[in-house]
């Protein structure tokens, strides 16, 4: 891979930050991971954002060469791409992705998953106003890359928002981070739209209900959807609609007859609370917490996300656990995402 450092001088520099500015702005949150730097790559994937270093890789040819500022009727869907490519890196660098701390955290290879999920949900829901206000307007939606986990992502989003907390609201809440956390942002969104009159307001009380509820949305396939197509991603949308449904209609019998009794949700987070178990970079130490070992290059900082989950129905290949990376292709053998692909 040759990796090219792009000058900040530069006119294309200048577009890029820019543009991830005002990616920035259309959903603001209190981390800012970039640390300024930007490669132009001669690499078959579009971009990535490295957790590590804080520094941000972009295709010479698909990404950067479209960012001139203004639209081009020859190159149009290559511009949707590197546009929708912005706004993608933009959610991975906008927000944490561990959260050792909290108890309803996910820490396993289901959360790069979701992230994922969630970071395609964003540029595709906010790629047309997005390209408006860039000064590249009249775009086509892209398709969706990853289609796997966007699919998946996108129905559960329906799923669990309503008037209470609605799309717009979740997307927002979800940009925030920390990726761990996604999850228990879905759960909140059935807890307030399907529960909240029957579930007491004690934090106690909707912790666990929320606990409860997340176990319905770690599905096994989650690891595994960013190589996945959107009809996998649909299935285990599906498989979840039925857990989470009964789940609702237990934690409802529950509260009827024992209203004052905590519903009993589990932990998904057990290391949250437990002192020494933490090295000071704020990840398990070697042999002690969900798992140790590095499951792939993208997510350093998530090192601590161990071992593999099972694979559901047709679902086939490794995971892609992200690095803000997007690729072309399904299982082509060299780590590139499905469709179109950021990571």
């Amino acid at each position: 891979m040759n990796d090219r450092v792009v000058p900040r001088e530069s006119g294309v520099y200048q577009e890029f930050a820019r543009l991830y500015r005002l990616a920035r702005s259309m959903r603001p949150t209190a981390v800012d991971r970039w640390n300024g730097t930007l490669y132009a790559s001669d690499t078959e994937r579009w971009g990535g954002f490295n957790g590590k270093t804080g520094s941000i890789r972009l295709s010479a040819d698909r990404v950067l060469r479209h960012l001139t500022g203004s639209p081009s009727s020859a190159d149009a869907d290559e511009q949707a791409e590197a546009l929708a490519t912005v706004l993608h890196e933009s959610t991975h660098a906008g927000m944490e992705t561990d959260a050792p701390a909290e108890p309803n955290a996910v820490r396993t290879p289901h959360s790069l998953g979701a992230t994922e999920g969630l970071a395609e949900l964003r540029a595709m829901n906010d790629f047309p106003i997005f390209a408006t206000l860039a000064g590249y307007p009249g775009l086509k939606l892209p398709a969706a890359t990853y289609p796997g986990a966007h699919s998946a992502m996108d129905n559960l989003v329906t799923q669990v928002t309503g008037p209470a907390k609605d799309r717009d609201a979740f997307i927002s809440e979800a940009c925030q981070g920390p990726g761990v956390m996604h999850f228990d942002q879905l759960a909140d969104g059935v807890m307030r739209n399907r529960l909240s009159e029957v579930v007491p307001f004690q934090a106690e009380h909707r912790r666990e209900v929320r606990a409860a509820l997340i176990a319905t949305m770690v599905h096994p396939g989650w690891p595994v959807l960013p190589e996945s197509s959107a009809r996998v991603g649909e299935q285990v949308a599906e498989d979840i609609r039925r857990s989470l449904n009964a789940k609702v209609d237990e934690i409802r019998q529950h509260y009827f007859f024992k209203p004052g009794e905590v519903f009993s949700g589990g932990v998904p987070n057990p290391e949250a609370g437990r002192e020494g178990v933490l090295d000071r970079a704020g990840a398990p130490k070697e042999g002690v917490g969900p798992g140790k070992g590095d499951p792939g290059e993208g997510h350093p900082e998530m090192r601590f996300l161990g071992g593999q989950a099972g694979a559901v129905g047709a679902v086939r290949g490794r995971p892609v656990l992200g690095d803000g990376a997007r690729g072309r292709g399904v299982g082509d053998g060299d780590g590139r995402g499905s469709g179109p692909g950021r990571g």
